[in-house]
């Protein structure tokens, strides 16, 4: 940071360049507020019922007094100018007092809600943590998200689809279990029945009529009445039903369809 050394003796050269100087000086260092956000409470402005108490605040990078009292929608700046007579007699206004606090000067949009204080932990503290959490992100192919948007809305930058795991759900591995383990592929999006699915039975075919002989019939029956048919079961006679490849059956839950997105390692490196 700029500064001057005033230690130095024989008479300091203190004139309006060395004030501007001084100004810049004090503009710098405070230009990092605006790490605390657009509009942020720095200290004070404690809540208490239906009013807040002094403190000092950020807005657009600023660094304000905030003037406390009765909660309302809006803050404002209020900036008061104070002239001050010179050495040749002339007053020029050059002294400028800035402070926030409540009012509506039906230009200014501040809404008192949007003002976001800092938690006790600090700043980086809290960096510390979200660095944390995302840790796994950092590490290619360790980490990725649930992107619901159509295929035409484009990634957020630094971002790219998750290509292998088209058309599969994710499933919790179980550790020395054969099929189980992290990054195996398993299962399928139908299945085709076969005898192996079917529990041991027998069926047997009924056909209607008066065609066949007595030695095939072992038991026959009306079928309600006069004119609705002769119903006999045929000695060692069985139907073949289905198809020879048939068609799988659909094993999919019910489920919504996104897409798998992860961050692009060292995007930001």
């Amino acid at each position: 940071m700029n500064r001057y050394d005033f230690t130095q003796p024989g008479g300091f050269p203190f004139d309006q360049g060395v004030m501007q100087f001084i100004q810049d000086c004090i503009s710098t260092a405070a230009s990092t507020a605006a790490l605390a956000g657009s509009l942020a409470i720095l200290s004070g402005c404690t809540v208490a019922g239906g009013s807040v108490t002094n403190g000092v605040v950020v807005i657009n990078g600023e660094i304000l007094p905030f003037v406390g009292g009765a909660i309302q929608t809006k803050v404002i700046i209020q900036e008061t100018a104070t002239a001050i007579s010179y050495q040749d007699g002339t007053p020029r206004t050059v002294k400028f007092e800035r402070v926030a606090k409540f009012g509506d000067d039906g230009v200014t949009n501040y809404l008192w809600a949007n003002f976001k204080r800092n938690t006790a932990e600090g700043i980086l503290a809290r960096l510390d943590r979200l660095e944390w959490l995302t840790a796994p992100d950092k590490i290619d192919g360790g980490s990725m998200r649930l992107w619901r948007k159509p295929v035409s809305v484009p990634l957020p930058t630094g971002w790219r689809e998750v290509e292998d795991w088209r058309g599969r759900l994710a499933m919790g591995h179980k550790p020395d279990v054969d099929g189980f383990e992290v990054g195996d592929l398993a299962g399928a999006e139908g299945h085709a029945m076969t005898l192996d699915n079917l529990i041991e039975h027998d069926h047997e075919q009924y056909v209607s009529g008066t065609d066949t002989t007595d030695e095939q019939i072992e038991a026959n029956h009306l079928d309600g009445g006069s004119g609705r048919g002769l119903w006999r079961r045929l000695f060692g006679r069985t139907k073949t039903t289905g198809q020879a490849s048939p068609t799988p059956i659909p094993i999919i839950p019910p489920v919504k369809m996104v897409m798998f997105i992860e961050p692009i390692p060292n995007f930001l490196a």
